[in-house]
């Protein structure tokens, strides 16, 4: 006959190796196939953004404005434009994760020379609730959805760093396919 304690104590046992082979198991699933290539950087830059508002309410800040822009780009410490940046914030949250804040789901595409070579970010960032963009001197790192052209099949992420005299940055580290 099995004492009550070492039954509870065998079950609560195998329901921890359960817990620690299901975490190992998403572990293995979520680490990039041992395939999966070199990591590409891609560096593009551009000069100051001037949004255009959508506002749900006028005056107030609303989950739902969309701030919609398109602006040349270039490559850092350069001037020739090689392509273009167009793309949309969605206030999804207003005085999130702080009062004053709010956070933005970005829809942003950045075509590379020809209109087939596209790289696609997501994500969101946090912002003042009245600023165009993040704060300068700040960075927001999202996931590179995909791309077309040159980058099919990217995936990875790209770091936008909003330099002090208001240019931008953004740095792709990539993995095509």
């Amino acid at each position: 006959m099995t004492r009550p304690w070492l039954r509870a104590y065998s079950q609560a046992m195998l329901r921890r190796a359960l817990l620690v082979a299901a975490a190992a198991a998403l572990s293995l699933s979520l680490a990039p196939p041992a395939s999966a290539g070199p990591v590409t950087i891609v560096k593009i830059a551009h000069g100051p953004v001037t949004a255009t508002v959508v506002p749900v309410t006028p005056g107030t800040a609303s989950p739902g404005d969309l701030r919609l822009f398109h602006v040349p780009l270039t490559r850092p410490g350069r001037t020739k434009t090689i392509g273009f940046l167009s793309g949309s914030l969605l206030t999804t949250a207003v005085g999130r994760p702080a009062a004053g804040k709010e956070l933005r789901a970005a829809d942003l595409v950045f075509t590379v020379g020809a209109t087939k070579n596209q790289l696609v970010l997501g994500g969101t960032a946090v912002y003042d609730q009245q600023a165009p963009t993040v704060a300068k001197k700040t960075s927001a790192i999202r996931p590179v959805l995909g791309g077309s052209g040159r980058y099919a099949g990217a995936r990875g992420w790209c770091e936008s760093v909003h330099r002090k005299d208001g240019t931008w940055r953004h740095t792709f580290h990539i993995r095509t396919s």
